[in-house]
């Protein structure tokens, strides 16, 4: 999973990157800002916590989301990545809403270039053979283009599944998952312009999170001890660090299920939707090719049942097929044969 984190010069950016990423002051000051930087992060999960209590595992390993923090505004880098953090300064020489809708324009226009690209393309094509893939195509895209002329950003435009697979390769920008943080300073939280910039993304249905980049990056060159102690004087449950990686998993659409093997507990990130012999795959091609059943249990049936022996009791643990679709929480033990 890879989030591309963009943003207009002095909205604080760079900042923001090194305090999501956990990264030490010394290690930003080496930073080449003409280069990309990236910087993984672990997705926090109570349940892998939970679950070190069950199994004992030698190793627990979380699952992991990749931030790319690029320099200016690279629209080929943009597209390889899955989902877009975009970061506006909410100062007072700033306008966020405006920064936020320069942005989209960004994006529709790096969008509609491609279409304009493809489409004398695709005509020539459709001379030659007038394939159902390309004829459904070319509609798709003239929808896309008429709502991007419109100025509409296309994460706001229906496709069907079918439409949606047609388009899937041009990885438009502007249909990428997209939410936003708030860069204020300390003096500024819950201020009328953090409002109206929270109002305006709830508006166009897009999360918003208040961020203090230059206290989240001290709190990031704190160990962990001391970073905790800070937060609990201060009141917070969680850094904004913390709630900004939580967001960027559930913007991307991912759920989490687990396995336990030899000495190791680990999580794995699956799109919502998927099924058991598609999560097979992600572990191993092996697994998947002789997929037989998967053997589960949710991790809140286990978690109530106090063991693992008890859910069997219970009969909390079934089988099921490939085409079961996994659930967020699933602790799954694949039984294959190769």
């Amino acid at each position: 999973m890879k989030i591309a984190i963009v943003g207009f010069p002095g909205c604080g950016k760079s900042i923001c990157f090194k305090a999501i990423t956990g990264k030490k002051k010394s290690e930003v000051e080496t930073l080449d800002p003409t280069k990309p930087h990236l910087g993984t992060v672990k997705v926090p999960d109570q349940r892998l916590e939970r679950l070190n209590t069950f199994f004992n595992p030698k190793k627990l390993t979380p699952t992991e989301i990749i931030f790319e923090d690029l320099p200016g505004f690279h629209i080929p880098q943009i597209k390889e990545i899955e989902a877009i953090v975009e970061i506006l300064g909410i100062f007072s020489e700033r306008n966020p809403v405006k920064d936020f809708e320069n942005m989209d324009i960004e994006f529709m226009l790096a969008d509609l270039e491609i279409i304009n690209k493809r489409l004398p393309g695709l005509d020539k094509e459709l001379k030659q053979e007038k394939a159902r893939e390309k004829i459904l195509e070319k509609e798709t895209l003239l929808k896309c283009k008429k709502t991007l002329e419109e100025n509409k950003p296309l994460r706001d435009f229906e496709l069907t599944p079918e439409e949606e697979k047609e388009i899937r390769g041009f990885q438009f920008l502007s249909r990428k998952p997209l939410f936003v943080l708030g860069n204020i300073d300390e003096t500024q939280k819950s201020t009328d312009v953090t409002k109206k910039t929270e109002a305006y993304c709830k508006g166009k249905n897009i999360k918003f999170v208040e961020f203090c980049g230059k206290l989240e990056a001290e709190i990031a060159d704190l160990d962990e001890t001391e970073a905790g102690s800070f937060l609990k004087e201060m009141g917070i449950d969680k850094s904004a660090r913390e709630r900004v990686i939580e967001l960027a998993y559930s913007a991307l659409g991912y759920i989490t299920f687990f396995t336990t093997k030899g000495s190791e507990t680990k999580a794995w990130p699956v799109k919502e939707g998927t099924t058991a012999i598609e999560a097979a795959g992600k572990i191993h091609s092996d697994i998947q090719k002789g997929f037989i059943k998967a053997e589960v249990v949710n991790f809140k049936n286990l978690d109530k049942s106090g063991s693992m022996q008890e859910a069997k009791k219970k009969a909390l643990l079934r089988l099921e097929g490939k085409e079961y679709k996994i659930k967020d929480g699933d602790i799954i033990d694949f039984r294959f044969n190769v």
